[in-house]
């Protein structure tokens, strides 16, 4: 069985060789994608220098009075008028500063009667101006080829007047699930009939690739029949970019994915010293990469977080990938409990983890671990890692990765 981090590093290094095209998507749709190249700062940010605050323009002089000569508004031009040694121009935020203009004085520290204006602060030169270029250089990177596209990029952006960014098209995803047990609740007339299931795999793969920028489409449910198994998944690797199962994975005379890939295929590697998530499996059918999850719906939950999710970010092109500590945003915690019990395989156990009184961050495992137990994965916000063949105190620091 391969070890979790060697497994995790494996699979991105084989995600890595082919991604989706690039494409150019208009800027409201980037939302969620990873920038596919370098894009440059097309104007000075700002522009020109201007007014932080609303107030007044000084020409600075030995007197705490000025002489108010002239109005500024955000988008106006420039004012015509040079202020000099004494003079005062009343200006709001976003206005351009005009000549001579030394500092900006906020209105709440003045007293103005007519056109005479006394400062009721102390004032220093070059105060509440944004001088122009102090943030952005034309010609200079604006973002970097792998950024994530989030709201605050997406405004940045617009403020150099981008309306379409280079980014991979969406991630063609189809998802299926395994087994005769299984029943979609969509379809069920009257009462769950005895020894079935409800289908919640694919319902929680599908909720888990809805903040990923993936075209989903559901599949179904695979038979415990190898050949529709093998009909199925090729015609769906004829028009995805990837395939994401769930079950069908074990050593059971019932499992028949395993087979189907290997037929169809290649079957990359196949189970994990890793718990839960012993089963999971990957490969690819063709030019279509084939991600297998365990059946048990905590296990496919895991495993989906910690493995499948950075890969499909990378093969959407995000660049900041390390390794799984660095990737999965992991923080250090002290427990708030003890393990005496080591495990031969690495463990991610579901948790809640938050400051105590002093600050500190602390996790707590929470009850019902077993991997068919969903409860504690939905009221978890953090997995916590055991290392095998270790013991925890309580105080002991461990590695917490958060859950979005």
């Amino acid at each position: 069985m391969l070890d979790f981090y060697k497994a995790f590093d494996q699979l991105l290094a084989q995600v890595s060789q082919r991604q989706t095209e690039v494409i150019e998507m208009p800027l409201a749709d980037c939302f969620g994608h990873y920038l596919a190249q370098d894009i440059l700062v097309e104007y000075d940010s700002p522009q020109f220098d201007n007014s932080a605050m609303d107030g007044y323009a000084l020409c600075l002089h030995d007197s705490d009075t000025y002489t108010v000569v002239a109005r500024i508004a955000a988008g106006d031009k420039a004012s015509p008028v040079q202020l000099q040694p004494g003079q005062a121009c009343r200006i709001f935020t976003g206005a351009p500063v005009p000549a001579g203009c030394d500092t900006v004085i906020m209105q709440e520290h003045t007293e103005v009667s007519g056109t005479e204006l006394r400062c009721l602060k102390p004032i220093k030169a070059d105060q509440n101006i944004r001088r122009q270029a102090e943030d952005l250089a034309r010609g200079q990177p604006l973002c970097n080829k792998g950024m994530y596209i989030n709201a605050a990029v997406i405004g940045l952006a617009a403020s150099q007047g981008y309306t379409k960014l280079p980014v991979h098209r969406k991630l063609r995803v189809s998802v299926f699930s395994s087994g005769n047990e299984l029943i979609d609740a969509t379809t069920l007339e009257g009462r769950l009939p005895e020894g079935h299931i409800f289908d919640s795999n694919r319902y929680q793969t599908v909720a888990l690739l809805q903040n990923l920028a993936c075209e989903v489409v559901e599949q179904g449910c695979l038979p415990d029949n190898l050949e529709i198994t093998k009909g199925r998944l090729q015609e769906a690797a004829s028009k995805s970019d990837l395939i994401i199962t769930s079950g069908g994975v074990s050593v059971g005379e019932e499992d028949h994915l395993k087979n189907a890939l290997e037929q169809l295929g290649q079957l990359t590697h196949w189970k994990l010293l890793l718990k839960p998530g012993k089963p999971f499996a990957w490969g690819e059918i063709g030019n279509t990469y084939v991600m297998m999850l365990p059946g048990n719906p905590v296990a496919s939950f895991v495993t989906f977080s910690v493995l499948v999710k950075p890969a499909i970010q990378r093969i959407l092109g995000r660049e900041d990938l390390g390794g799984a500590v660095q990737t999965l945003g992991a923080l250090v915690a002290k427990t708030t409990f003890a393990r005496t019990k080591p495990q031969e395989r690495r463990e991610f156990l579901r948790a809640h983890m938050g400051l105590d009184e002093q600050g500190e961050l602390v996790v707590t495992i929470l009850a019902r671990q077993g991997s068919h137990m969903l409860s504690a994965a939905a009221a978890a916000n953090c997995l916590v890692e055991f290392e095998p063949e270790t013991t925890i105190a309580v105080g002991d620091k461990v590695r917490v990765y958060p859950l979005a």
